[in-house]
């Protein structure tokens, strides 16, 4: 297969659903030469924070001189970044390649057992990849489970990191925070590092006890001291478990990136016990982290902010990081959800503050209705519509900019639009500039 034919071979596994359980990953990992034991793999797992932990990580990693693989999904911007080494996107040959020897293999377990589903696909990309590459490192991070998460194949890990664990997924892991943090544990390895983000005790000790089991060693971390907001900075003081203290700079925004860079300073120091040499390059990796799509700034005039919050937890978040760096500025929401997302329900105080919300569809299968979420936000905020169109939708918004100082668009909810949100700025500016 070419590039293309690999897009469309993908579009074609989309449709053969989701199915939870490890008994055809592995099938097709064993015909595929079990690529996950060949490899040193540091697995993350949790609701929110996932990627941003990551993304902190791998700058450590990268800063100190490692080579990285990083598998994270979904795509935010472009299909090929769920799979980067050394954050360089898969090449589009790599992939056709790879799908090519994917795709064989699939259409013989059909025969005797089903179809792989795109994200266990996906999975053995990622996992053909690496093995190619031979990083030093992989990152690997949990879909949407746990215990039975796809990328749960692994017989050991160097490490297993869970970020903050809340409601999320219920019809799949469990209709309480109890029974979501006991699928998400199943992750745990025989003896392995195990670093937590500071979060309930409830699950903390879920995560204890299921790491005792395993003999595994439990670290969770600490809370910052002296945080402060510089700009679209945030600067604080953090003393690790071994007693080391770091004065962190962020130039990722957001209050909830304390907690993700705290628990990538807590991996990173349990990585020095596999031989990793860390220490002495924290600060600057945490420093010059990138990651997409959470609170990131698309324009600065007007303002324009994106963020993927869409659950409960995330847009909390996000209220308390709109009062941290948007002080007393007039927001126009944009926003567009997943239908089995209960968001509207707890995002009342969030877009009660709005001077206008635009509500869209998602470009996504599961897509909530831009007029149907419309209807709902209307309860909380009369000045509401929706828009047929990703362009039409920020033109609408930026007719509400009135003060380049006072006023600001922010475009949130599922991860599925923000690209495209993101596009559609960079058309209007650019047509501005001709």
């Amino acid at each position: 297969m070419n590039y293309s034919e690999a897009r469309e071979y993908l579009r074609q596994v989309r449709g053969y659903g989701s199915h939870p359980g490890l008994e055809v990953i592995k099938e097709l990992l064993k015909r595929l030469g079990d690529p996950q034991d060949d490899l040193k793999i540091v697995h993350i797992c949790g609701t929110n924070g996932k990627g941003s932990t990551i993304a902190f990580l791998e700058s450590i990693l990268l800063k100190a001189g490692y080579s990285v693989g990083k598998f994270c999904s979904p795509a935010v911007f472009k299909y090929r970044e769920i799979i980067r080494f050394n954050d360089e996107y898969i090449s589009k040959d790599d992939m056709a390649e790879i799908l090519t020897e994917i795709k064989a293999v699939c259409d013989e377990m059909k025969k005797d057992f089903r179809h792989p589903t795109i994200f266990e696909v996906e999975t053995a990309m990622a996992l053909l990849y690496f093995k190619k590459k031979s990083p030093d490192m992989v990152l690997l991070e949990c879909g949407m489970g746990g215990l039975e998460d796809a990328t749960n194949v692994t017989k050991t890990a160097l490490l297993n990191i869970f970020t903050t664990i809340s409601m999320d997924h219920m019809n799949f892991l469990g209709d309480t925070l109890e029974k979501i943090a006991k699928t998400k544990a199943g992750i745990i390895k025989n003896k392995a590092n195990v670093v937590v983000a500071n979060q309930s005790e409830a699950v903390i000790d879920i995560i204890k006890n299921e790491a005792k089991l395993k003999d595994a060693r439990v670290t969770v971390a600490g809370k910052p001291r002296n945080i402060s907001v510089m700009g679209y900075k945030t600067k604080y003081e953090y003393q690790s478990s071994n007693g080391r203290n770091f004065k962190v700079v962020l130039n990722a925004m957001g209050t909830y990136q304390i907690t993700n860079s705290i628990l990538a300073i807590e991996a990173a120091i349990a990585l020095e016990n596999n031989g990793f040499k860390l220490r002495d390059y924290i600060e600057e990796g945490l420093l010059n982290a990138v990651w997409n799509g959470r609170l990131e700034i698309v324009n600065r005039n007007p303002l324009v902010v994106i963020d993927g919050a869409h659950n409960e937890d995330a847009v909390v978040e996000l209220k308390k990081s709109l009062d941290s760096y948007f002080t007393n500025k007039r927001i126009t929401f944009i926003m567009g959800v997943l239908a089995d997302k209960d968001i509207v329900r707890f995002t009342a105080s969030l877009l009660s503050r709005a001077i206008k919300v635009i509500c869209v569809t998602p470009n996504n299968e599961r897509g909530l209705a831009g007029w149907k979420l419309a209807e709902m936000v209307k309860a909380h905020n009369e000045n509401v519509e929706a828009a047929p169109t990703f362009e039409s939708a920020i033109r609408s918004a930026y007719e509400t900019v009135y003060n380049d100082e006072s006023d600001m668009i922010i475009a949130f909810g599922s991860l599925s639009y923000l690209n495209d949100i993101k596009t559609e700025v960079k058309c209007i500016e650019s047509a501005k500039r001709d």
